[in-house]
């Protein structure tokens, strides 16, 4: 018991450090490129180009390693692909800030982000396949933590002013071959190639739906909140400061939501508001400060939800491609919050961000009541579980037949004389079971669907 527990604790540990470097290298790579940008462009364009063109190529690259675990899930899950997309991610970051053709930068830039979209896939996958649901939250909210405020610290030399110099290549560098040895140290996943690529009846089309719309406007809506001109906070609020409250907010938000994905799901929702409750403010610097900063500690409880609603998916379906599904659609809702910002500007853009915020309120709590209200007895409940595991190996229906008395502990005997077949022909299937498992004795899958259970 002792042995597995400091085994599941190097295993969060691990993961926080894979996905908290990699957030962290990628992250200061996408601020140093925007200011790039910023020596030549304006500051509106350049806004268009980081938060909303480059978020669309994120978005694309995190599609590409969900189309792959659909696909191919043991060759996304293995160690070549992140490997070779962090040198490609390296190259173009060097390509973006040393060129100077304005053309070179913009498709290196692009590049860069299509190479972070697909990291983030590889990694926040692993969140849903490699950590039980009890601990997913705070691994991903410590991870995120370490990279937001470790893109704070590294901003700090040269008078805050070090990621504006190309020389911070060096130390992206630095950072991103701190990932390699993580990268080479990831085991094969789970998988098997024959997984039925249709969800499980638990999550419908239509819930799957439902989520990606709210995570979608969720986005769309922080992102136009953020944007409201506030006439007092715009002094004395800095980047540089609130990536400590935006890091102390994803910790308490991960300790919360894996508390209960219900209370994480509600608070949520607290930081859709503390944009507007600022502007009401009006001048009062200490007010509109202390809102602003309060933003972005409930900021943290977004960034978590959007992960855990499709990780948690990913996880009870067996199916890892929609591991990566909140922050694809989290990522097209702030381009194109991103693009209305552009578009509109003052009382309209007011308007249009309260008309959003009603729509998202509307749906997020239809998706809610579905999620987490609805009420399923342990009966059922145990039923789920026992389909989404059959699923995940893509058993036959008789092979669920067979496995389901296997876990009851009959023996081959037992077995043939319950379902009125011969012991050669239960012995045949349960051969094909451990095939497609993986697994050679009936203990070690006994125990192993015991313990997913619990997950």
């Amino acid at each position: 018991m002792v042995n597995n527990r400091i085994k599941s604790v190097n295993g969060y540990i691990f993961l926080i450090l894979l996905i908290g470097l990699g957030f962290l290298w990628t992250g200061a790579a996408y601020i140093a490129q925007a200011y790039r940008l910023l020596a030549i462009l304006d500051g509106n364009t350049v806004n268009l180009i980081s938060c909303g063109a480059y978020y669309v190529c994120q978005a694309v690259g995190i599609g590409a390693v969900a189309w792959l675990f659909a696909k191919r899930p043991s060759v996304a899950g293995g160690k070549m692909i992140p490997l070779c997309t962090t040198v490609l991610a390296i190259i173009c970051t060097a390509l973006s800030l040393y060129a100077s053709s304005l053309v070179l930068i913009l498709i290196f830039g692009s590049l860069l982000n299509l190479a972070i979209g697909v990291l983030s896939g590889c990694y926040l996958t692993r969140l849903s396949t490699d950590i039980p649901q009890q601990r997913r939250g705070l691994v991903f909210g410590c991870a995120y933590a370490l990279g937001s405020i470790g893109t704070w610290l590294i901003s700090l030399p040269m008078d805050g002013s070090f990621l504006w110099h190309s020389r911070s290549f060096l130390a992206i560098t630095a950072l991103a071959a701190l990932t390699v040895p993580l990268i080479l140290c990831l085991s094969a996943p789970p998988f098997q190639e024959n997984i039925n690529k249709r969800p499980h009846e638990t999550f419908e089309k239509k819930l799957i739906f439902l989520a990606a719309v709210v995570l979608f406007l969720l986005s769309m809506e922080n992102t136009l909140g953020f944007a409201f001109p506030l006439r007092s906070a715009s002094g004395s609020v800095y980047i540089e400061f609130t990536r400590v409250f935006y890091g102390i907010g994803l910790v308490v938000a991960g300790l919360v939501s894996d508390k209960s994905r219900r209370y994480g799901a509600i608070c949520c929702l607290a930081a859709l508001a503390f944009p507007f409750a600022a502007l009401a403010l009006g001048s009062n610097v200490t007010g509109e400060t202390v809102m602003w900063i309060m933003a972005y500690l409930f900021l943290g409880f977004w960034s978590v939800y959007r992960l855990l609603v499709f990780s948690d998916i990913a996880r009870k379906t067996g199916m890892p491609v929609f591991a990566v599904f909140g922050l694809l659609f989290g990522r097209l809702g702030e381009a194109t919050g991103t693009l209305a910002v552009g578009l509109f500007t003052g009382t309209m853009l007011i308007v249009i961000s309260g008309a959003v915020f009603v729509l998202v309120i509307g749906l997020f709590f239809v998706l809610y009541q579905k999620l987490y209200i609805s009420v399923t007895s342990p009966e059922k409940l145990e039923q789920q579980r026992f389909v989404a595991y059959t699923t995940y190996f893509g058993f036959s229906a008789r092979e669920r037949e067979i496995f389901a008395l296997l876990i009851r502990g009959m023996s081959n005997a037992e077995i043939a004389g319950e379902l009125y077949i011969t012991e050669s022909t239960v012995k045949f299937h349960i051969g094909n079971m451990f095939k497609k498992s993986g697994f050679t004795r009936r203990s070690e899958f006994i125990t192993d669907y015991m313990l997913r259970q619990t997950r």
